[in-house]
C-alpha cells in the first residue's frame, strides 16, 4: 500500500497517517472506543482508560514509532470515519510466528459500518505487514463483541489464545485471533 490516498469504496480513501494526525486520532480513537464500549463498562474506568490510551502525547509516540503503521479512513469531505493501527513484532498467547505484526486497533463509525470500510483498512493491514515480511496477522478482540468476532472469522482469522484487557480498573478477557500471511 503506498502512502497516497486509496478508494476504500465510492465514498471513503484510506490515508496513511502522519505526525500531524496525533491531535485528531486522539480524538477519533477516544470517540470510537468509547462508542464501541462504552456500556460495558463505567464511566470512571472509560475515563481512565480514554485518558492513558489517547492523548495528543501517546499518539504522537506511536505515529513516530518504525514499528507501527496507522490509516486513516476519511469520507468524501475528508471526515474521519475510521482507523487501523498495525504494529509491526508484536505477541501474545497463541502467536507463535516468527515474524507476526498486530492489528492493534480497527474502529469504525457507527454510521460506516457494513460499507466494508473496516475490510478495506484490514486489507490495508494485510498489505503491509506482508510489506514488512511478517508471516502472520493477528488481532484481539473483546470475547463478548460477535459482530467483530464474525467480521474476523470473514476475513480468515481464526482463535488462537487469549489475553487480559484492562479498561481502567476492569479486567475483560479477549480473543487472540490470526491468520497467516502469504510471503
Amino acid at each position: 500500500m503506498t502512502d497516497s490516498a486509496t478508494r476504500a469504496d465510492q465514498n471513503v480513501s484510506l490515508r496513511r497517517a502522519e505526525a500531524s494526525d496525533a491531535r485528531l486520532l486522539a480524538q477519533l480513537g477516544a470517540r470510537l472506543f468509547e462508542r464501541a464500549f462504552g456500556t460495558a463498562t463505567t464511566r470512571h474506568d472509560m475515563a481512565a482508560y480514554l485518558a492513558g490510551a489517547f492523548s495528543v502525547e501517546i499518539q504522537s509516540a506511536e505515529l513516530a514509532d518504525p514499528d507501527r503503521v496507522t490509516w486513516i479512513a476519511e469520507d468524501a469531505g475528508k471526515a474521519a470515519v475510521g482507523y487501523a493501527m498495525l504494529r509491526r513484532g508484536s505477541r501474545s498467547d497463541g502467536v507463535t510466528s516468527k515474524r507476526p505484526a498486530e492489528v492493534q486497533r480497527v474502529y469504525v463509525d457507527p454510521a460506516w459500518q457494513g460499507q466494508r470500510v473496516g475490510e478495506s483498512l484490514l486489507n490495508a493491514c494485510v498489505a503491509q505487514a506482508t510489506a514488512w515480511h511478517c508471516d502472520l496477522l493477528w488481532l484481539g478482540v473483546w470475547k463478548e463483541n460477535a459482530r467483530a468476532i464474525a467480521f474476523y472469522q470473514r476475513l480468515g482469522f481464526r482463535e488462537v489464545g487469549s489475553q487480559t484487557f484492562r479498561i481502567g480498573d476492569d479486567e475483560q478477557q479477549d480473543l487472540v485471533m490470526s491468520r497467516a500471511l502469504v510471503p
